[in-house]
């Protein structure tokens, strides 16, 4: 069987930004899998079951990991406990960076000051200089710690073989895998484990053999975790995953031409054009792209008589080349790297050390935790915003609403516009449709008296026009129909209720432009712009009020423009 060997592409790497070496990974990489095959008149034993049981179990990790991803998906929150030093989870569930579910079914209670005490170092008794001399001046401080949560599973209910098989890989209570106990193995559980039958794990007393319990249920749990929060210096904000792959992939161009000779020596410049090609094959050659003729052009490159602008340019193109793949290599998503620490953090908690005790002080569910971006999860968060239940009420309005006979004309204009449903051959421009959609935006928005709805459609494409003889729609509207009845029926109600009512107003009135306003009547519009209460009132008395001052305004303004006149007639006549 061929395999192929990742010689660390920065290009294609199997990881956004290359994968740094880990000693012992909880998890990571691409596993090709095989299932169990069953036959009548097999005789099966416990490798092909666990083969089936771990190939389910695989499947399940490789889909989480890779289509859902990791992160609290619900619950998990963790509050302040009635006890000192002590925080309570909620319930919830979670998925692990290996894939893991991780499920807390009742709250439980974590015991952080314990914790802590077990990670800080104790300084040794006969060790004078290193204690202080009076009273501590950090007693008074506090720490952030970050708690996490890990996947966790015990071996339970073991049952004494009726066959001496000898002992497990793994003892009564361990985890066996494939790959043993070691740092392949998928559980990180410090605490002692048994069988949980009450029987040993060493040969009973008594018994002659090595008879061994084994355990026929696996339990799945979690553990608890605390890490220190360490201050950094300068904190630089993350580029994005996209982003830093990119810049890996310019990176790794460092060093690869140097600065070319000083003087004309044919000599020196092919050994300086030598030097470069050989830097460039090697290159291509752990780094190899889209354009397939690169080596070739390579092969030619430094021909005798070549002067220093000919290498330029041609190094040039073939960089130029490489930077383009690597741009383009950075929109394809890249697999994770290897899992060194497979827990999910959930809280940040602030310790005081006043007066040698540990106290909580505080906690922050919302800095460090890693929340899964599922489904339920965006309409959870999208709920706070009113998007969701109007554009239902919308779509309600459109769809469930009786239709209303409107009185429709036949005539030469319209039909021209029969045909327009059907598609158009594409042009040359892959922003025109671009610009079509944008176009049909501003029509739409331009008249917000106009009704655009599925009527209105089927009016246009069967070639009938309104009472006036004018079609229903534009050539550029009948081009894009679907985006026009959205446009007119959702997008439009939308802004209109994001817009304020005064903006609105400016918006929705194309054919009047501000610079044809007198600076009375623009004073007197943004005077009436400013009472909220005289815009939205559906009031008769209200708007003819504004329409008589209006009136007014215009009056005034209309006798000062007939002064003006009036004494440039006298001017002229004298």
């Amino acid at each position: 069987m061929a395999s192929v060997t990742n010689r660390g592409n920065p290009m294609t790497n199997n990881t956004s930004s290359g994968c740094a070496p880990v000693c012992c990974p909880d998890c990571g990489g691409l596993e090709c899998l095989c299932r169990p095959r069953f036959f009548s008149g097999q005789l099966l034993t416990e490798d092909d079951l666990n083969l089936l049981d771990r190939y389910i179990t695989s499947k399940n990790k490789l889909h989480n990991r890779y289509l859902v991803g990791w992160g609290v998906v619900c619950g998990m929150n963790v509050v302040c406990d009635a006890c000192d030093g002590m925080v309570t989870v909620k319930s919830g569930y979670a998925l692990s960076p290996c894939g893991d579910d991780i499920v807390v079914c009742a709250d439980a209670a974590v015991d952080i000051c314990s914790m802590i005490q077990k990670c800080t170092k104790k300084q040794p008794r006969d060790c004078q200089p290193t204690q202080p001399g009076g009273p501590d001046p950090c007693a008074a401080t506090t720490e952030k710690w970050i708690l996490s949560i890990h996947y966790d599973e015990k071996s339970s209910r073991g049952i004494v073989p009726l066959k001496n098989t000898g002992s497990s890989s793994c003892g009564c209570g361990g985890h066996a895998s494939s790959s043993g106990c070691g740092c392949g193995g998928s559980t990180k559980s410090s605490a002692s484990k048994s069988c949980g039958c009450g029987a040993s794990s060493q040969p009973a007393s008594g018994t002659t053999g090595s008879v061994q319990c084994q355990p026929t249920v696996v339990c799945e749990g979690y553990t608890f975790q605390v890490c220190k929060v360490q201050p950094t210096l300068e904190q630089k904000p993350p580029l994005g995953a996209l982003v830093q792959r990119f810049t890996d992939c310019l990176t790794a161009l460092k060093g690869l031409v140097s600065a070319p000779p000083v003087g004309n020596d044919p000599q020196q410049i092919q050994n300086w054009c030598c030097a470069i090609r050989d830097n460039l094959l090697n290159f291509f050659a752990d780094n190899p792209g889209y354009a397939c003729s690169i080596p070739s052009q390579l092969a030619v490159m430094c021909q005798s008589g070549a002067d220093v602008q000919t290498i330029k340019q041609d190094v040039a193109y073939l960089l130029a080349q490489y930077i383009k793949d690597c741009f383009c290599a950075a929109f394809l998503p890249p697999c994770a790297c290897a899992i060194e620490d497979a827990s999910v953090p959930l809280a940040t908690i602030t310790v005081s050390k006043k007066n040698g005790g540990c106290r909580v002080v505080s906690i922050c569910n919302l800095d460090v935790r890693k929340f899964a971006v599922t489904m339920p999860n965006l309409s959870y968060w999208l709920s706070a915003l009113p998007f969701a239940q109007n554009l239902r009420k919308l779509l309600s309005s459109i769809c469930c609403k009786p239709l209303v006979k409107r009185q429709v004309a036949f005539g030469d204009q319209a039909n021209q516009f029969r045909t327009r449903i059907v598609d158009e051959p594409a042009g040359n421009d892959p922003l025109q449709p671009t610009r079509d959609f944008s176009q049909v935006l501003a029509e739409v928005f331009l008249q917000p008296n106009q009704t655009i709805d599925t009527q209105t459609l089927a009016y246009s494409i069967l070639g009938l026009a309104d009472e006036k003889g004018q079609p229903f729609l534009s050539p550029l509207e009948m081009s894009h129909p679907l985006e026009t009845v959205l446009a007119n029926q959702i997008g439009l109600p939308f802004v209109q209720a994001v817009i304020p009512s005064g903006l609105g107003r400016t918006v929705s009135s194309p054919g009047e432009s501000p610079f044809s306003q007198s600076p009375t009547t623009a004073k007197t519009q943004r005077n009436d712009a400013a009472q909220p209460e005289a815009a939205s009132s559906g009031d008769l008395k209200t708007e003819l009020a504004a329409m008589r001052t209006q009136m007014a305004t215009m009056k005034k303004d209309l006798a000062h423009s007939q002064e003006q006149i009036d004494k440039l007639n006298k001017r002229r006549n004298r």
